[in-house]
């Protein structure tokens, strides 16, 4: 077998660039720093909060002002000198983060190019605002950068350079030891005898002693050569979102940009480690490029540095290491390009120079650069040439530095770790069914980077095995068949045993707890698999089950003349979208397992102007027993008395008995319910309440079922008038309906005088039982009467009374 180690592959580089992985990066690299624990400042008016620039904490800063004096009077430079606990030897870096009240510092950052860019900020670095960084050794000063000179902050002793959060540091790495950095803010010739105060916040000093093993770049900065203030202002030339180089979100870059004239120049970026990587440390760089660009054959423009400290290590071309990788550029596609300087590093420099004579756009995307342990290698003859049986395991083996683990994936890139192992360590693969090509990356112990994975194929010379659910849930009650089981492929058979046994009929029926292996028969050869798919089988008592439900309410159905109601609700779009149904309205709204449904206008507004038009939401109750609620679900209702899901479907329950009874009620509607258990065939039932016989309806003792519903335009229908939600309609006395339509219309918002005769108190209100989308208790169409009118007229008011106190919902409480 061949080591696959594909282009496709070296394209592939995961970042952990998560927030919680990065949290955790910066939390150990935390550990290794070494703060800055005293401070000497100019005056104590020149400084505010000394203390919070040596306090361990990069979130707190200390203010150094400068004032340049009014008329000649007042005028002061301000300082802070952070010193470190002990002398630091040459070459060791240091990070000061800070910020400027001018915007100095985003200047400043493109290095040699710090003057060109202050000109296209609208900046100057000399005059106003200026600052001074000095590392020192006792009094003796080591190295001095001053802002005014952009090229003093362009150096390998001095540089700004920003993390990803956008935050601005001085990199320090003098070049004899040190003990201490100085930072002065000046007020420039321009601002001398106006009064003008300038602010600098220094946040704090620290180096890193002990470099942490993990995590990705933490600094960026950029320059460039050849290039004016034309180019850059008016070409696009430069570095824009230098920290998207190094923040933690993969689908972000920084671009690189020689804008559009093609003349002799160059651009570069760096992103700095916090310490130095180790020898075998292995760098992934991602870039992207133009088509065009790649046309021009611009990779023998691009170049790649790795420095330890002012040391080049290794520079090397874009070409040649798409050579050494076997890779390809293409056009729009992101190409992840394997680094191996050999040596400690700690810091990588891309370099774009432009191509003279090329008048297109010459940009260059910079994804960033991950440090990872070396890729594996793998010299196992055996694994090598993998070869394995059908159901049977083998052995891979791979080799990473003994500082590293290898983890074997089950994809090129993402998919599942199947093992973390040490170096030299078999990797045993699942049982194997099919050709399949594991993948194992080297990381180091502990830390989230990985290399890129290598491939390694591994050869099953056998008959396939059936895949699919291995546990598969039936309805007890749905005579389920052996037919009815489900595999991946075609072609199978099914057995009562994994080897051997008696072959089962497409229809015996299912048995609970039963396992029936799977094998694929070759239509042809008629082979069939060695090793058996098992499927346990489990035949539910509780099932899916469809409600066909109908029914109509007599206040929706006033004023129609036919059997359809009328959807006012709907057209003044009152019908809320999440169910309205919860046991404070009354105890008869109790959720058993419903209550989270939902809807959405689309759906309420779909068969706008036909039968099928929403009208309202209803609450429907599965009874186990008359008394008992097993379940509950509210449900939409058109027009033609049809009961829907709120998702606009079928109205499909799931974990329903084969027997049980339905009742539907309304918000404010008296409900109605079955007299007989409904039993489930084809995973349906159906009732219709709109031509349920009197005898099939459930009544209380001392009723019938001519006394559960109202009879409308010859169908059966809901009673209206329930405007209190509880189980009686009345008209006079103790919690009477009435008063509800009262008090709804006297405290409508805008029934601002209190008048019962208030004809505008539209909503989606309990009160409105005829549903014509408002409550009126005086007046025309208006609701009192209809209760008064139902009371009077309910069969069992023989007497027509008004104070009537006997009209109950038939339904058990």
């Amino acid at each position: 077998m061949i080591l696959n180690i594909t282009p496709n592959q070296l394209k592939t580089l995961t970042f952990f660039f998560v927030f919680a992985l990065f949290s955790l990066s910066q939390e150990t690299q935390a550990q290794t720093r070494v703060y800055a624990n005293a401070a000497t400042i100019s005056n104590a008016s020149h400084v505010d909060n000394p203390a919070n620039a040596y306090d361990g904490n990069l979130a707190t800063f200390a203010n150094v002002k400068t004032n340049s004096g009014l008329l000649g009077l007042g005028a002061y430079n301000g300082y802070i000198e952070l010193q470190f606990p002990s002398t630091l030897p040459a070459n060791t870096t240091s990070y000061v983060k800070i910020q400027t009240e001018d915007d100095l510092l985003n200047a400043l950052l493109g290095g040699s190019l710090g003057g060109l860019l202050a000109d296209v900020l609208g900046l100057v670095l000399t005059g106003s605002q200026e600052f001074t960084v000095q590392a020192r050794n006792g009094s003796t000063i080591i190295v001095q950068g001053d802002s005014q000179d952009g090229g003093e902050f362009a150096t390998d002793q001095l540089t700004i350079v920003t993390d990803p959060n956008g935050d601005y540091f001085i990199r320090v790495t003098p070049t004899a030891a040190y003990d201490r950095i100085r930072i002065i803010n000046r007020s420039g010739v321009s601002l001398l005898g106006l009064g003008i105060e300038k602010d600098m916040f220094v946040y704090d000093a620290y180096y890193v002693e002990d470099p942490a093993n993990c995590g990705t770049a933490a600094f960026t900065s950029y320059s460039g050569s050849g290039l004016t203030l034309d180019l850059i202002n008016l070409g696009g030339a430069g570095v824009e979102n230098p920290e998207f180089a190094i923040d933690s979100d993969e689908g972000t870059f920084s671009t690189l940009s020689m804008g559009v004239v093609g003349v002799g120049s160059s651009i570069e970026q760096t992103v700095y480690f916090e310490g130095e990587s180790v020898s075998s440390d292995e760098f992934t760089m991602q870039i992207r490029l133009t088509q065009t660009l790649l046309d021009a054959n611009v990779a023998n423009s691009i170049s790649v540095q790795s420095y330890n400290g002012a040391t080049l290590v290794q520079d090397v071309s874009l070409s040649t290491l798409l050579t050494l990788n076997l890779l390809s550029l293409n056009g729009g596609e992101i190409t992840s390009i394997p680094l191996t300087p050999g040596a400690p590093i700690d810091r990588i420099t891309l370099t774009f120079e432009s191509v003279v004579g090329l008048s297109v756009s010459q940009n260059l995307d910079f994804f960033g650069v991950v440090r990872t342990a070396a890729r594996p290698e793998i010299t196992d003859p055996d694994t090598l040439d993998a070869q394995g049986c059908e159901g049977s395991t083998i052995d891979l083996i791979a080799d990473t530095d003994v500082s590293n683990e290898l983890r074997w994936y089950d994809a090129e890139e993402d998919g599942n770790l199947l093992a973390t192992v040490a170096s030299g360590d078999p990797f045993t693969t699942p049982t194997l069914t099919t050709d399949v090509t594991y993948y194992v990356a080297a990381a180091r112990i502990g830390c989230p980077e990985e290399s890129l994975r290598i491939a390694v194929d591994v050869t099953v010379n056998s008959v396939a095995t059936p895949t699919g659910d291995a546990a598969q849930s039936f309805c007890s009650y749905g005579s389920a068949t052996v037919g009815d089981l489900v595999v991946n492929e075609p072609n199978v058979v099914f057995y009562d045993a994994d080897t051997a046994g008696n072959q089962y009929l497409d229809t015996d029926a299912l048995t609970d707890g039963t396992i029936y292996y799977a094998a694929i028969q070759d239509a042809i050869t008629g082979c069939e698999s060695a090793t058996r798919f098992a499927i346990t089988v489990t035949l539910d008592d509780l099932c899916d089950v469809t409600l066909n439900v109908k029914v109509l309410l007599q206040g929706a159905l006033y004023g129609t003349g036919t059997a359809v109601m009328r959807d006012d609700l709907r057209t003044q779009g009152l019908i809320p979208v999440n169910q309205p149904y919860d046991n404070s309205m009354d105890a008869r709204f109790t959720h058993v397992g419903g209550g989270s449904e939902t809807t959405t206008n689309t759906i309420i507004n779909t068969n706008a102007g036909t039968s099928d038009a929403i009208v309202d939401w209803v609450f429907i109750e599965i009874r186990d027993t008359p008394t008992n609620v097993f379940k509950t679900v509210s449900a939409l209702l058109q027009r033609d008395g049809d009961v829907i899901a709120s998702d606009g479907g079928p109205l499909v329950v799931s974990g329903l008995p084969e027997t049980f009874y339905i009742s539907v009620k309304h918000r404010n509607h008296f409900g109605a319910m079955g007299l007989n258990a409904l039993t489930v065939l084809n995973s349906e039932v159906t009732i219709d309440f709109t031509t349920i016989a009197d005898a099939d309806l459930y009544s209380l003792s001392g009723f019938t079922g001519s006394n559960a519903m109202v009879t409308v335009n010859s169908v059966k229908a809901l009673y209206t008038g329930n405007a209190n939600y509880d189980d009686h309609v009345k008209y006079d006395g103790t919690a009477n309906d009435r008063q509800v339509l009262a008090s709804q219309v006297l405290t409508h918002e805008s029934n601002t005088n209190q008048v019962l005769n208030f004809s505008s108190a539209t909503g989606y209100f309990s009160g409105d039982v005829n549903m014509d989308g408002k409550v009126i208790y005086d007046g025309a169409n208006n609701e009192r009467v209809i209760i008064q009118n139902i009371i009077l007229t309910y069969p069992l008011n023989t007497n027509g009374l008004s104070n009537y106190n006997g009209m109950i919902e038939q339904i058990p409480q």
